[in-house]
Order: structure tokens, then sequence, then C-alpha cells
């Protein structure tokens, strides 16, 4: 192969007596005649070859180099790595496209570049991390919502309910709502409860993640609604002991009277439950005759 200007950049370098006045002209250097012969001294044996390089590679912004600059975030050399990210972050500045598809990598070094990057610069490439969230794979998709989790929390509520409409990111997405305390939330679960069994499960989980003098009292609101009604009893039902001291506390209510007792006799009633239940029956004596106390006394 005939030497172009980046070879005797190279061999001046590579010779101890010239090496600073090499590294001059690398540095001075404004184009790039051969793309491969860069790609090519990324793999140098000679770490301070590699390091130069790679510099240049992010002055010139070039591009097409990027794929062998994520795997360079793996260099044995720590300087080669810490110019590695100068250079990806110069080569990115104007499409952040290849770091979120990097997410994927199974290098931890590029996935830990990849993460920390985009959970510093979250705010100011917002727009392209969420189109991408709803675009890309299960794992760069869940990565992406993992990351906006962290760095936002309850400010991410927006996003989060969105993603729970996406197959990839659904599952975590009502977790994180869980994990936030999101009343907005919970409409989103009743909905997905009834038009997704296959989530079930997951909501119910989610529910009782979720602060009990939160969550509870907004469920049993919920049951005056005819349309979602069933839904309602059979999520109460679902989410058993916890919810029971709630269920008593409305019992009185007279909206929610009937469907909260057909619900107290689905679920199971512990022994301070039960005094708790026999204290409000005493007091609404309405209520003596429509709960049998001794169908739900513990056994």
């Amino acid at each position: 192969m005939k030497n172009n200007i980046l070879d005797t950049i190279i061999k001046t370098i590579r010779d101890k007596n010239t090496r600073w006045d090499g590294l001059v002209q690398l540095k001075e250097l404004e184009t790039a005649d051969d793309i491969e012969r860069f790609i090519h001294y990324c793999e140098d044996s000679f770490w301070l070859i590699r390091w130069a390089v790679i510099e240049k590679i992010g002055d010139l912004k070039l591009t097409k180099c990027l794929d062998t600059l994520f795997e360079k975030l793996a260099d044995k050399d720590s300087h080669v790595r810490k110019n590695t990210q100068k250079a990806i972050i110069k080569c990115t500045k104007d499409n952040i496209k290849p770091i979120i598809k990097n997410l994927e990598s199974n290098n931890q070094y590029i996935t830990l570049f990849c993460r920390t990057f985009l959970a510093k610069h979250l705010d100011k490439y917002q727009d392209t991390i969420q189109e991408s969230l709803f675009l890309n794979s299960w794992i760069i998709s869940n990565q992406l919502l993992h990351i906006i989790f962290l760095e936002k929390k309850e400010k991410a509520e927006n996003i989060l309910i969105k993603a729970t409409k996406i197959k990839n990111t659904e599952k975590h997405a009502i977790m994180m709502l869980a994990l936030i305390q999101s009343k907005k939330g919970i409409s989103h679960f009743i909905s997905l409860f009834r038009t997704k069994p296959a989530l079930k499960r997951h909501i119910i989980q989610a529910i009782l993640t979720m602060d009990p003098s939160l969550v509870y009292p907004i469920l049993i609101d919920y049951i005056n609604q005819p349309k979602i009604k069933k839904t309602i009893q059979e999520i109460i039902i679902k989410c058993g002991k916890p919810i029971v001291p709630y269920i008593i506390q409305s019992l009185h209510k007279k909206p929610f009277t009937e469907e909260l007792i057909y619900c107290l006799n689905k679920t199971t009633i512990t022994v301070p439950v039960y005094t708790l239940l026999e204290k409000k029956v005493s007091k609404y004596p309405i209520l003596a005759k429509k709960i049998n106390l001794i169908n739900l006394k513990p056994k």
C-alpha cells in the first residue's frame, strides 16, 4: 500500500527522536485522505499512536470511524479510553443516535459510557431520547426509560404514562409509576387491567408497591363508576389483606356499600381487622343487616 501523509506522520511519531514533531504534525492535519488508515492506527500496538489518532478522529469529526471508536472504549490503556470518549462526543455532537444504538452493546465499557453521557445530557437531547424510546429494541427502550426514571423521578410521570402504552416498555413503566407514587398512573393501571389481561399480575404487584394510604382510597372511590365497577372489584380482591382495612373504613358510604361488601366477602380477614369490622358494624347499624359477621370471623 502506498504511504499517505498519515503513514508518514505515524512513522515520525514512532521514532522517539522525532516523536514530538510527529504529534504536532498530526495535530495540524486538516483533512483525512484515507479513513481506513485512521481506523488501522486505532489498533496500533503503541498506545501513544492510538491516543493521538483517536484524538484526531474527534477533531476532524470522522463519523465513519464511530464503530471503531466505540470498540476502543474498552482499550487496555486508560489514556486511550479517555480520548476515545472525547472523540465520540465530538463525532456525535449533531447526532447522538449512535450513542443510543450502543446501549444494547454487550461491552460494559460501552454501555457505561452511553448511559453516563445520556444521563448527563438528558435535557439537551430530550427530544431525540424520547423519540428513540418508542422506536428501538426492547433493550434500548428500557435502558432509555431507566435513565429517564433515575434522572427525573416524579418529573418523568408523563413520559412514563406514555411508556405504559408501548409493548417494549409497558411493564417497567408501570412499576416506575408505582415507585414515584403517581396518582395519575392509577387510572392508567385500571385501564390496562381491563384491556390487557397479561398485565394483571404485574399491575397488582405495582399497586401493592405503592403507599396504601394513597392508592387504596383512590381505588375504592372508583368503584362507584358503573363502567369499571367490576374491574375495580377484581383489583380490590386481588390486592388481598392490605386493602381490607380501607374497605372497612368506607363501608358506611352509601354509594359503595354493596360493592364493598362483595369485595369483603372475597378477601381474607385477620383477627385485628375483624375487630375493626365489628366496631364499624356496631357504629352503623344499617351494616348489621348487610354483613354476616359470623361468616367473616377468622377461624
